[in-house]
């Protein structure tokens, strides 16, 4: 059993303030399933295809820590990490 969390923070340019927290035994699953649709974030910047392959090998590693950031032309902010509980 994984004891780590996947997060996601999203900061955006109008104030929004998101925090997302899932068990990675989930995002394991839902990322083998259809990769990181499920987390529904509609950007251009991204390729969610490769973001997902990445988050999927961070997983696999047993990686914790920040993974990915981005941030877009309107100054959005989306952070990744994987922590430990």
């Amino acid at each position: 059993m994984d004891d780590r969390l996947f997060k996601v923070k999203i900061l955006s340019s109008g104030g929004d303030n998101i925090n997302l927290k899932f068990p990675v035994e989930f995002v394991k699953r839902m990322v083998k399933i259809n990769g990181l649709k499920w987390l529904n974030l509609k950007t251009d910047v991204l390729d969610a295809d490769n973001l997902a392959k990445t988050v999927m090998q961070a997983l696999d590693y047993n990686l914790t820590g920040n993974i990915v950031n981005i941030k877009t032309k309107n100054n959005d902010l989306i952070k990744i990490n994987i922590d430990e509980v």
